[in-house]
């Protein structure tokens, strides 16, 4: 790449070079591959429209999926998490029912294909906290309670150095079933209203001392209606996190902490 220099700062392409603008510079480079129109006009690019519109379709539903997750999302996704929702969501829509580039996403049928997806790719949850639990979802679909039983933080804890205290997470999320749709071009839900709903309990600061005796945790969505929609999924993921405890406060640590989606319903 080339920048452009002169008073006269271009925009477009002529004549094989694209003119652009990027981190506050004004670059050049040759142009490459079909222009725009080409590819949304001429029958050679069908199959690059199929999968243009179900990426575009991928990154809404995986942005839906993530606002579900809310604020612990920002400190327990690490490594490129936001990629790897879009991949996965991908990979559903892509075993998704209907005609290339407008297949349905379907997280009620396609639910196994959530499970266990990891918030971090190098701290499974599955690795750092091995305390038993029930979960039961009621038969409204809208409530997730887990249920633990004794914690040995000793041997069944794995914490970061410096960390006095964890919390165990319940949290619940609707992720809708999303239909691509002629009139606007765009994949939207079918649930609009339901969709990205969240609800998020934890545990109390536990100690990371011995023993804690059984507890529960229980979610909830607040819906309207009794029961969740039937092409709505509801999305229960479990997580940890840690803290350390200086004068009575608790501050999270920056690191250490894993989550998972355990089951979708």
């Amino acid at each position: 790449m080339a920048q452009q220099r002169g008073l006269i700062k271009l925009d477009g392409s002529i004549d094989g070079m694209t003119f652009y603008r990027s981190n506050g510079m004004d670059l050049v480079r040759s142009t490459y591959g079909p222009d725009k129109q080409t590819i949304q006009t001429h029958p050679n690019y069908v199959r690059v429209r199929e999968n243009n519109q179900e990426f575009g379709g991928s990154s809404v539903i995986a942005k839906a999926l993530r606002a579900g997750w809310g604020a612990v999302y920002r400190h327990m996704a690490v490594g490129a998490t936001t990629f790897r929702t879009v991949g996965l969501i991908r990979k559903i829509l892509g075993r998704g029912e209907g005609i290339r580039g407008q297949r349905i996403f379907d997280p009620v049928r396609l639910a196994s294909m959530l499970m266990n997806f990891s918030f971090s790719k190098t701290a499974a949850y599955d690795r750092i906290c091995l305390v038993p639990y029930q979960a039961i979802v009621n038969a409204e679909r809208n409530e997730v309670t887990f249920l633990f039983s004794d914690v040995d933080t000793h041997r069944m804890i794995v914490a970061p150095q410096g960390a006095t205290h964890f919390r165990l997470i319940n949290l619940v999320s609707v992720l809708s079933t999303y239909a691509y749709q002629q009139t606007t071009s765009r994949y939207e839900p079918t649930e609009a209203a339901y969709n990205s709903k969240s609800s998020c309990n934890t545990s109390d600061y536990i100690p990371l001392l011995g023993s804690t005796g059984a507890f529960a945790i229980v979610s909830a969505i607040d819906t309207v209606m009794t029961m969740l929609p039937a092409d709505s999924a509801l999305i229960s993921t479990i997580g940890i996190e840690f803290y350390e405890d200086l004068n009575g406060m608790k501050y999270l640590f920056s690191s250490g902490h894993a989550m998972k989606v355990q089951a979708v319903y």
